[in-house]
């Protein structure tokens, strides 16, 4: 569907990954809508374990989403390399996945593509989910593309394979089918095509992962199971308790008893039916006739034993208690409290302020009122505020920035040095940037190491060159060279080189053009006695120029066309292009050669 590309963001000093729509699809305006779509889905989820979307738009009539660069690989190549997983492997980034889908799901956005080839592992270990390109949001009705079911077939849910409305159950039962396939390195259903997969995903039960893989704990499996429940009644109803259940197995807890009752449902079926498969009906022997006396009287008895029961129960729901003030408690200690007072439990999620987060803030019935019972009691459990107000920390010192970050009850975030002009250990800025965050966003804040990156100077003059270096807190140091190829006063190079860093007040030497060096001098070869032919080859291999007078020699046997002298004289040493004399002999003239 598109092309991916790193590229580097000047302006913010970090690496993005730039995805841009393959040009065989530009003219398709359904790729386009889904590239869009992936965009505007995923742009407003701001999480630790999504990717985040920086910028997105049109450039030249080719489509482009900026995104967060992640250095590492995906699930599916661990899965490839290593599965089976480990249990605490394979439950930590599922955590982590569920994680990211519960934001998604809060905010309204179903992925309907989960897959770990859309999970990608970061070389923190941090897992990050991605390609929300066919994501709708919940309260779309319209989950298919025209004439087709959108997903991939070996992680569709059941309601997708059919084609029907998908919800948040849909993403958790294909994180079931990546959970067994991290446990078993297989997935749980196979086939010779995409439409048969399918057809299988609808229809037929997953095989336990504990016969591939008997290493896996019983409570995880049932997990597993669950997820995978045709029926999405009998799923986890949110990513969340899904992740939780992930928990009390990984800390050698037996599952909820939700979780327990959801399998037993699912397995029911499956026994009956080898049962009735495996014993063939008896033959139905001749009976003797009995009287219907006996018959009658059971009859009567259990008349009386349901008049007496529901007498019973009539008395005992007469039987009212108030209804005890459990808001400040933990979920735990509320729930005790209401049980020993007779009455069931039920418990949802509210949003809250961070002193009430994992307390009781209200409940239904509300304290000091009357009910039966065992009737159920609501308890309300505070989850933390929505979102937190991430203020702007550049310029703070690190110290006053993690102190900001503690005292909005953010995790602890991450600090990563980077080169700037600021003063040490001063905030550059922050990832996510200022606004609302999630509660539990983890900030990375990008502080100032002390070191700047030395500009680019070459090709200027010395004047603009230092200016520059001196801006970025660099003292320039002047060394002039000759440069038959740079002009004069420009700068040839610089150390340490541009891009690199350098502490804030070293020096940077700054080497400039001198021009061209000056010519090295020759010396006049041994011309006297060539002929004139032959002493102005010799000149002209020394790189000299040349002049002929014809003079009468002292000698009368000295032929004509010899060279008697030149000036300069033989090993005179001149700059090259100099002009040589040449004295040659000729009996014809009147003046004599020198």
């Amino acid at each position: 569907m598109a092309d991916v590309y790193l590229a580097a963001d000047e302006s913010l000093d970090r690496r993005v990954a730039i995805k841009i729509l393959a040009e065989r699809y530009t003219r398709d305006e359904g790729f386009i809508e889904r590239f869009r779509r992936e965009a505007r889905s995923a742009a407003g989820l701001t999480h630790p374990n999504i990717v985040a979307i920086y910028d997105r738009g049109e450039a030249g009539g080719e489509y482009y989403i900026a995104m967060e660069y992640v250095d590492g690989e995906t699930l599916k190549d661990e899965i490839n390399a290593h599965a089976p997983l480990p249990e605490s492997e394979a439950i930590g980034y599922a955590q982590q996945a569920l994680a990211g889908l519960e934001y998604a799901h809060r905010g309204g956005i179903v992925h309907r593509d989960v897959k770990p080839h859309n999970m990608l592992i970061g070389s923190d270990g941090v897992l990050k989910m991605t390609d929300f390109g066919i994501a709708r949001a919940q309260n779309t009705t319209d989950m298919t593309e025209v004439g087709s079911i959108v997903g991939t077939a070996q992680y569709l849910s059941p309601e997708q394979a059919r084609g029907q409305t998908v919800g948040p159950q849909s993403d958790i039962y294909s994180m079931g089918v990546v959970l067994y396939e991290m446990l078993t390195g297989e997935l749980p259903f196979s086939g010779g095509s995409a439409v048969e997969i399918a057809m299988k995903q609808a229809s037929e039960q997953p095989e336990p992962p504990s016969r591939k893989n008997r290493l896996i704990s019983r409570p995880l499996e049932q997990v597993v199971l669950r997820a995978l429940a045709k029926d999405p009644a009998l799923r986890f109803q949110s990513a969340r308790e899904m992740a939780d259940e992930l928990e009390r197995v990984r800390r050698g807890l037996a599952v909820s008893q939700s979780t327990q009752q959801a399998t037993m449902v699912m397995a029911a079926p499956t026994r009956v039916m080898p049962a009735a498969a495996a014993t063939p009906p008896p033959e139905e022997p001749v009976q003797p006739k009995r009287s219907a006396l006996p018959w009658i009287l059971v009859v009567i008895l259990l008349i009386a034993a349901a008049g007496v029961g529901y007498l019973i129960y009539q008395q005992l729901q007469s039987d009212q208690v108030q209804v005890p003030d459990v808001t400040g408690l933990t979920a735990k200690q509320a729930k005790q409290r209401l049980v020993a007072q007779g009455f069931d439990v039920r418990q949802q999620q509210r949003t809250s302020s961070f002193p009430n987060k994992g307390k009781v803030v209200d409940t239904n019935p509300a304290p000091g009122n009357d009910a039966d019972k065992g009737s159920t009691v609501t308890i309300y459990v505070g989850t933390g505020p929505d979102s937190v107000t991430l203020p702007n920390l550049k310029g703070k010192t690190v110290d006053e920035a993690l102190q900001t970050i503690a005292d909005l009850h953010l995790p602890p975030p991450k600090t990563v040095p980077s080169t700037s002009t600021l003063e040490t250990n001063t905030v550059i800025r922050t990832n996510p940037p200022p606004g609302q965050v999630a509660p539990d966003q983890v900030v990375t804040i990008f502080y100032s190491s002390g070191q700047v990156s030395v500009p680019n100077v070459i090709g200027l003059d010395y004047d603009s060159a230092a200016t520059k270096l001196k801006n970025a807190k660099l003292v320039p140091a002047r060394v002039d060279q000759s440069s038959d190829t740079v002009p004069s006063g420009q700068v040839i190079s610089t150390n340490p080189g541009a891009g690199q860093p350098a502490v804030q007040g070293s020096t940077v030497t700054v080497v400039v053009s001198s021009g061209p060096a000056p010519p090295q001098p020759v010396s006049v070869p041994p011309v006297t006695g060539m002929t004139q032919a032959d002493a102005q080859q010799a000149l002209a291999d020394a790189d000299l120029k040349n002049t002929v007078t014809k003079c009468l020699p002292s000698t009368p046997t000295t032929p004509d066309g010899q060279v008697v002298s030149s000036d300069p004289a033989p090993g005179t040493s001149v700059q090259p292009k100099s002009t040589v004399t040449l004295f040659v002999a000729d009996s014809t003239q009147t003046t004599p050669c020198p």
